[in-house]
């Protein structure tokens, strides 16, 4: 697909047709994340790949206390509407960790966020390779890290950057609207809201 459709086409999807992905759409996925740009190349993430339906349900309900948790202290209403269902329906969840010390050099000047920065890369470069293979992906981050790190055995040391249920849509889904771009030249300059 040409480069400019596939960003477009790209969905966060939350509803998986069960059907299987292939061990070549799988390695075409991780490899475009090995190849996501990262501080000093020190290519600071690593990934678990889970279908394991156990360890599936056990991610769904940490999103669940997660979604809970939100809720019991006032956070935004529409948080209650989404069912995590898809976690399970996804035939693969793609874990991504980073190491945050291996970020650069960033810390020496205030920008400690290199290892998280790299891992954005990976996880937006995985996503539109499932795309680019005919899947749809989520960026999840609804759940207590440390609840996640102890299910799935990483150590202490290692960040989660996100989890990426991955598989076919049940069904096809509407492009969000998209604001123009803000762009700024030369300088920031103070605009209306």
């Amino acid at each position: 697909m040409e480069f400019s459709e596939l960003v477009k086409a790209r969905r966060s999807c939350r509803g998986y047709d069960g059907a299987e992905i292939t061990e070549e759409q799988l390695s075409f996925i991780l490899e475009a994340g090995q190849w996501a740009p990262s501080p000093l190349n020190l290519q600071p993430f690593e990934f678990i790949v889970i279908t394991d339906q156990n360890i599936k349900a056990r991610v769904k309900r940490i999103g669940e206390d997660a979604r809970q948790a939100v809720i019991d202290n006032g956070g935004p209403g529409w948080a209650a509407k989404y069912d995590m269902n898809y976690i399970e329906e996804a035939p693969v969840l793609i874990v991504v960790t980073v190491d945050p010390d291996k970020g650069g050099l960033g810390s020496f000047f205030g920008q400690p966020y290199g290892a998280m920065q790299a891992a954005s890369a990976c996880i937006q470069n995985m996503m539109l390779a499932a795309s680019d293979r005919g899947l749809e992906s989520l960026w999840f981050t609804f759940f207590a890290p440390e609840k996640l790190q102890e299910v799935l055995d990483i150590p202490p040391n290692l960040e989660i950057a996100g989890v990426l249920p991955i598989g076919k849509p049940k069904e096809p889904i509407k492009a969000p609207p998209r604001k123009a771009p803000r762009v700024h030249r030369q300088r920031y300059l103070k605009m209306n809201q």
